[in-house]
């Protein structure tokens, strides 16, 4: 009788979590998040309740299901990035190169109308519920502490230490302009090239201030 090893169970718990959260999107763009429940959201993925806490500990979670992982990459990016760059020059490089900020991830999304569609929405329905958006300021914040703590152990600075945490706050708050500039322009139904250009732009003016104003601490990563 076959067994289901950890790798089998594993995969299966991912292709669960992502039957919940692609559930979940979608009845949020087609409904609006106030107006889905949880109980709605089990039903379409065709799972109990229990097991959609399971996975996710609140209805916003739902939502920013992939926060964790985007912070992991933004964690990744400074600590695996190339001999001479700097933590700040690193962050501008993923967030200038990619829509959203996985690495490779590119604009090609973009320019695809489905993808834009997709994005625009989800976009639109964090803007009409006030519990996302305070919900993203909450995960802003928990970022920014998790983001200092890597930036003093990357710059050689001890733990608690104010020019990490400054710096930390000024990254998260550069990927708070960012986004704010991308979702008017998506709203605004602006062509792919144009919100690139929008995007590009608010990115390289506030990394190119946070570069020179950090850059007695910041600067480049030593090789080795």
């Amino acid at each position: 009788m076959a067994r289901s090893g950890p790798g089998l169970r594993a995969t299966k718990k991912a292709r669960t979590r992502e039957a919940i959260s692609d559930a979940a999107t979608a009845l949020f763009r087609d409904h609006g998040f106030e107006h889905v429940t949880v109980a709605d959201i089990a039903e379409a993925a065709d799972v109990s309740i229990k097991t959609v806490f399971n996975y996710f500990s609140t209805k916003e979670d739902l939502f920013f299901d992939r926060a964790d992982e985007l912070i992991d990459g933004l964690v990744r990016t400074i600590e695996q990035r190339p001999a001479g760059m700097s933590v700040t020059q690193a962050i501008h490089r993923l967030l200038r190169d990619n829509m959203v900020p996985f690495a490779g991830a590119g604009w090609r999304g973009l320019r695809d109308p489905d993808g834009y569609e997709r994005y625009r929405g989800f976009v639109a329905t964090e803007h009409a519920a006030a519990a996302l958006r305070a919900r993203r300021l909450v995960i802003a914040e928990a970022w920014t502490g998790r983001l200092a703590a890597v930036v003093a152990s990357e710059l050689g600075l001890r733990e608690g230490d104010q020019r990490a945490e400054v710096l930390a706050a000024m990254l998260v708050g550069a990927m708070g302009a960012r986004e704010r500039t991308l979702a008017a322009a998506v709203l605004d139904r602006r062509s792919p090239a144009a919100v690139q250009r929008r995007v590009r732009a608010v990115v390289d003016e506030a990394f190119d201030r946070i570069g020179r104003a950090f850059g007695d601490i910041d600067t480049g990563r030593r090789s080795g």
